[in-house]
């Protein structure tokens, strides 16, 4: 399997349990290709399985990989990606915890801190 038929089995495994969660990483995904494309001229037919890890580490190049190990990492914000937090991102955050609340709630797991504090403040 290539990196980019892992990012695409990743994405419709998210849309299996959440529909929303898939959308919001498809269109961030969207955006990163978008400016890719813009800046550097790569078209996504063109993005490469992958780079030189040490230029994905530093989130200089775009590869199907760092797409991978953004979804796989459950990485909301898509940091890995180089996207920052944002306000709507927090709204859009809180609105998919209150819908989907059987399985995101004040007790779900998280390494980031970001989202632990959000889910705590928001959460009481």
């Amino acid at each position: 399997m290539t990196w980019q038929e892992y990012a695409v089995f990743l994405l419709e495994s998210v849309e299996i349990y959440n529909k929303d969660l898939m959308l919001h990483y498809y269109r961030k995904i969207k955006k990163f290709m978008i400016w890719h494309k813009n800046k550097y001229g790569v078209p996504p037919d063109k993005i490469p399985d992958t780079a030189e890890p040490r230029l994905e580490n530093q989130k200089k190049v775009i590869s199907w990989r760092r797409i991978a190990r953004a979804i796989e990492k459950n990485d909301f914000y898509l940091r890995k990606l180089s996207f920052a937090q944002t306000k709507n991102d927090d709204r859009e955050l809180m609105q998919l915890i209150h819908k989907w609340d059987n399985l995101l709630n004040a007790s779900t797991r998280t390494d980031d801190k970001t989202l632990q504090k959000l889910i705590q403040e928001n959460y009481k």
